[in-house]
């Protein structure tokens, strides 16, 4: 019986620094600037597997990841700069079995399946030469 209590008490532990690492990793994930793929516990954890494949169109890229309040759960996205072309992002978003929705005052809104949830959004910006792949996920 003693060994039940020091096993869950091993287990209580575990549980506790697997939250802790685990927030401290979101909380550097988060960070305004992004992330780099070399950052390779961000990259693995926090990146969503979509974005993870996208067509690398720029040698400057860098990720973000966002918890949100409210309809999106989850933000993943790549960064793209000193590019404005999105013709590769566009035919592998297509690839993927997503379709070109709407375009807004946000971007290119692409669904999949007909679904409004998960969406990506292409933004790009030409003036300072930035392209941006998010994908909102619940």
């Amino acid at each position: 019986m003693k060994w039940l209590k020091w096993a869950l008490g091993l287990l209580v532990i575990t549980v506790v620094i697997i939250f802790l690492i685990d927030e401290k990793m979101i909380n550097a994930a988060e960070r305004n600037s992004g992330f780099k793929q070399s950052e390779w516990g961000l990259y693995r954890f926090y990146v969503d597997e979509d974005i993870k494949d996208v067509p690398r169109i720029s040698d400057d890229y860098y990720f973000q990841y966002r918890r949100m309040d409210g309809p999106s759960a989850e933000i993943s996205g790549i960064v793209f700069n000193g590019i404005t072309e999105t013709a590769a992002l566009e035919k592998y978003l297509t690839a993927l079995g997503y379709q070109h929705v709407s375009d807004d005052e946000i971007g290119q809104r692409w669904e999949k399946d007909g679904r409004p949830n998960p969406n990506i959004y292409i933004w790009r910006d030409t003036a300072s030469k930035t392209i941006s792949l998010t994908k909102y996920s619940l």
